[in-house]
This record gives C-alpha cells, structure tokens and sequence, in this order.
C-alpha cells in the first residue's frame, strides 16, 4: 500500500450531531484495499454511529458535515436513489445480530438471492447459482438443502454465516463489520474471523472492524483506531498500539482485559490490578452448599401430521457436581450445550425428567410449591440480558425493595435503608433509586440485577453469562465486585459462561459441558493449564489472544459446530465413566 493509491475509504473531519448535541467530533481516517482497520472503544464512544454514516443510515434528526468518501467519490452530498446503489454494491455491512439483520419469514437462500438480482440485474437462474456457490464459500454445510430454509433452523454462528455471503455477494470495495462476533461462542467466532481473513485475501476488500473486543482486534486488524466520547484518541498499527500504548484510555483498555495464562501460579479468582501473591486458596475444607447428582432435563420435539412428540432435546444429561460455600464453580462450554438449562434445572424454572439437587442438605426436586419458594430465596440468578430482567415500568429501587417485601425480610420502614445499601455497595448511588432502568448503562443495570440478587442474601448465586455483553472496562469492574461481594458475604458462586479468560480469572474449579454433559471438571488451574479432553483443548485454541505478534487465526479448522442434541424416543445413552488424572480433576473417558 503506497501513498499514490487513493484509499478505499476517507473520512475527514466527519462531526455529527443528534439535537446539537456531538456524538462524534472532527474524526478522519482512512482504509485501504485489502487492509482491515478495527475501531475499538466502550459503548457511547461513537462506533456504530461512524459506520452507520458511511451508510447514511442515521435517523433524519442526525446532521452529519465533513466528508466520507469512498473510491474519491463524496457520499454526504449523494441523493437516496445514489446511497441505495451503494449500498450493498459498494459497501456493505454486517451487523451484530444476525436474526434481527434477517427476515425471518424468508428463506435465506431468497434474501441473499434479492440482494444479488437488485445491484447486478442477472437472471433468476445465474443469481440462484451465485448465491449456491457463496454459501459453499462461506462454509455452509449441505448448501442446497439449507438454501431454502428459514434463519430460525440456523444456529448464531451459521445465521451469521449467511450475513457475510449477502455481504459479500456483489463484491463490495469496502465491507463494515460491525459487533459481528460479541454473540458467539469462542469456536465459532475464531471460524468466523477465520472466515473473515480468507474471503479478504481472496477478494482483497477493505474491512472496517468495529467491536470492544481487543481479543479479537489483536487477531485480524492491520491498523487499530480507539475512539472515547466521540473523538479519536489514539491510532496506530495493532502492533504498536498494543505493544506500546500512549493514551491514558487505551491502556486502561487493555489492562482490563482478562488474559488466558495470567492466572498461572495462582490457586484462586484474582481481582484485576491485585497481585497473584494475594489470591486465595479454594476453601476445599469446606462443606458443599450444592449436590447435584444425575440432573437430567430434557424437552420434547413435535413433529408429524399430528403433531405428535418424535424425540427429545437431551439437553441435560446425567450432570453430576458439588459447589461449596464461597467457591466459585465455573460451567462452560458453546451454545447449545446445556450450561443454562443446568441452572434453570436448580432452581426448576424448569423442570427436570430425573436426578436429585440438594441445596443446604435439602432436596430442590422434591418441594411443593411454598417450600420451593422459600429455597428460593436462598439461591439468586443473574441473567445475561440485564434490561430483559428489569421491569422497565417499575423504579429499579421498586425492583429491588420488591423481593425483601415479598419474604418478609424488611418492612416498608425499612427497605428503604436496605436498598440505599445496596445500590452503594454495587458502585451506586441511593438517589438512583427513583430512576427507571432505561436510565442506565448495561454495565449499572448488571450491577442492579447483582443488588436485586443480593436483596435476599442468597448463599448461592447462579451467574448465567452475567459479563459476556459488557464492555471490557465494565466487564473487569463487575468481576471485581463479584468477587468483592463473595469475600463479604461468604457466597458460592455458579458461574455460566463460554468466555475462558473470564473464567478463569473468577473460578476455583471448571466443568466443560458437551452436548448436555460434563466431560471434564477439576480445579481451574489443572482443567485450564492441562486440559485433558479434546473438546477442552479445543475450547482453548479458539479463545483470542490479546497479542498481534501471536496470531491464532491461520491454523487448522476448529472442526464442526456443536452436534445436534435431539434423539429418537427410545434412545437410551451410554453409561460414562471419569478417570481421575490428578486429585479431583475428572476426565470423561473415551467411548
């Protein structure tokens, strides 16, 4: 790349404005072919606002000034008409969500089939052809089967798929990934990045890589721009930004980023900036609060004319593990694999087919309905979706007051002091208790959600990816309060998740789920520095590593998504027997 070619994309002193307020201020940066430049910043610092400018894809109330040129040409000046024959022809973008991107009551094979015919103008037949040979392209497997299905039969990482071959299907100058990897599992996104890299080399299209994964970022990107409050603050090659940063926020950035290997030599969770020497032993000696033995849930699949039940989804298959008082227990694994169903199964939001779950020597399966209510209040969950948990209509100090009134735990007079206590103790204010929770960020609304689970004062909390969305400043500031919070109150921690270097940053011990079962479990550092189960070791290779001078990309395939966990009616699976390698770490073994 010299400095005589024109840059696929310019944007110089691009400000824009949502009701005189700036949003973004005096920003200009290029992209060259072939070249993949990656924005990085926390939520608000103006990256998807930038993207979607380049598409004039802002509301009518934005005003934008500047300019955005791509190939030499202006797009701020073009006329609706023009943006829409750039659009997709020229550039194109993948968004974040792909089951919102597409429509659900179109097969795919047609969404990406319209695209084609609306910029190229070709035949039925040659579009039809074009759209067959770019989901073989993009690794679709079986692509003429699946052509004409719908995105719900797709899985996060195959729907996303799908959003690249539309992308890429004219052949665009200049492609936007926008959030395109935050959703999936660590598998899947290293498939997808691969994925990313290849159709670049071959297609030689520029990529402007937006995302606050600085994993990921490390991974694929030439040039790194970090934005804050709107406006550039640093930009560099990746290898200069991460190896030596200049900027205050961008070494923030990546201090708060969990790395896979830091936790070596240590035996227990370490809050970010705390030195190994200062971490904790697991409390072994301890008794166990939670005995799950045998778990099994499953849910029936309906097919047939009669719409009869055909099989079963073996979601959760003879789960067996302890969790003791003020441990943490880490469950990971992909989508699909039954890490979620596991902790719903505890609480039985939903309800098991066998197995036994003893909480403080007490069997959950066996309650009525008030005794498992009162259980209830002892064991607390945090989802991964704060703003789906909160009541957008209620207060939020309503929602956390409404738990203590519902058990009897405080009276009117004095809730209002436990929920002033509570909103201090998760980095909070008591005034914030009038506000409503579309008032906050998503990091103080997983912050609420931790207050409202504290309310009762659980001796267990099960955290179902409670930090997979957050920014990475956010994302080290609510583990560190988590682990705050397990020092104070002595709590044992459930913790769902498909991200390693978190997990590994907060756990004690590991279990790996696959396909509804544990295949591996033990203490965090034997199952993470020697895992002794393929699928472990596979789990591993996929996590980013935060480093641009040690890329992972370029490697052998990952092999194939999660396998399908429905069976027939009258399956009956295999007894599995664990081998203990070391003390207390178990290995599925081979079948």
């Amino acid at each position: 790349m010299t400095g005589t070619v024109e840059p696929v994309l310019a944007v110089d002193g691009l400000r824009i404005e949502f009701g005189g307020r700036s949003v973004v201020e005096d920003l200009s940066f290029s992209v060259d072919a072939g070249e993949t430049v990656a924005v990085v910043g926390e939520s608000g610092s103006g990256k998807s606002v930038t993207a979607l400018s380049i598409l004039r894809l802002l509301p009518s109330t934005a005003r934008m000034s500047g300019s955005i040129r791509l190939a030499g040409r202006d797009l701020l000046p073009l006329s609706e008409p023009q943006m829409r024959e750039v659009r997709g022809g020229q550039v194109s973008m993948i968004f974040q969500e792909p089951m919102t991107s597409l429509n659900p009551v179109l097969p795919v094979g047609f969404q990406v089939k319209e695209a084609l015919r609306y910029h190229s103008r070709g035949s039925d037949k040659d579009c039809e052809a074009e759209a067959l040979r770019l989901f073989d392209r993009v690794r679709i497997p079986d692509a003429k089967r699946r052509f004409n299905q719908h995105p719900h039969t797709f899985s996060g990482g195959m729907r996303q798929r799908v959003m690249i071959a539309m992308a890429l299907a004219c052949r665009p100058k200049l492609l936007i990934a926008d959030e395109p990897t935050t959703a999936l599992d660590v598998t899947v996104q290293a498939q997808i990045l691969d994925l990313l890299r290849d159709l670049q080399r071959e297609t030689g299209t520029a990529v402007l890589f937006i995302t606050h994964d600085m994993g990921v970022v490390a991974q694929i990107s030439d040039r790194v721009l970090v934005m804050r409050h709107g406006r550039l603050v640093e930009s560099g090659t990746a290898e200069s930004v991460f190896g030596a940063p200049r900027h205050p926020y961008t070494k923030m950035l990546l201090a708060a980023v969990p790395r896979l290997g830091d936790m070596a030599g240590s035996t227990g969770p370490r809050r970010f900036g705390e030195a190994a020497a200062g971490t904790k032993a697991p409390k072994l000696e301890r008794k166990p609060i939670l005995e799950v033995r045998d778990l099994v849930t499953r849910f029936p699949v309906k097919g047939g004319f009669f719409n009869r039940t055909v099989g079963n989804v073996h979601a959760v298959e003879r789960v067996s593990f302890t969790v003791r008082e003020g441990e943490t227990l880490a469950l990971v694994g992909e989508s699909g694999c039954g890490k979620s169903t596991t902790g719903r199964s505890i609480l039985r939001l939903v309800e098991p087919a066998a197995g036994s779950v003893r909480f403080d020597g007490e069997d959950i399966l066996k309650l009525d309905k008030r005794a498992l209510q009162a259980a209830r209040r002892k064991i607390q969950m945090i989802f991964q979706d704060p703003f789906g948990s909160l009541d957008p209509r209620q207060t939020v100090g309503s929602a956390i007051a409404e738990p203590m009134l519902l058990h009897g735990i405080a009276n009117k007079r004095e809730v209002r002091d436990k929920v002033a206590y509570l909103l201090q103790r998760v980095g909070l204010e008591p005034v914030h208790a009038t506000r409503f929770p579309h008032e906050f960020s998503g990091g103080q609304r997983q912050r609420l959600c931790i207050a409202r689970a504290l309310a009762l004062q659980p001796k267990l909390v099960i955290a179902d990816e409670a930090v997979s969305a957050l920014d990475v400043s956010i994302k080290a500031q609510v583990i560190d309060l988590l682990l705050d919070l397990q020092d104070e109150f002595n709590l044992a921690y459930l913790f769902i998740s498909h991200d390693m270097a978190v997990v590994e940053r907060v756990s004690h011990r590991v279990a790996v789920m696959y396909l509804g079962e544990i295949v591996e479990i033990g203490p965090r550092a034997d199952v993470i520095g020697n895992p002794r189960h393929d699928y472990t070791r596979r789990l591993l290779a996929a996590v980013p590593v935060p480093d641009p001078r040690r890329r992972t990309l370029d490697r052998a395939p990952l092999g194939e998504e999660l396998r399908s966990p429905i069976r027939p009616l009258n399956h009956t699976p295999d007894a599995r027997n664990f081998i203990e390698v070391t003390p207390g770490h178990f290995v599925q073994a081979s079948v």
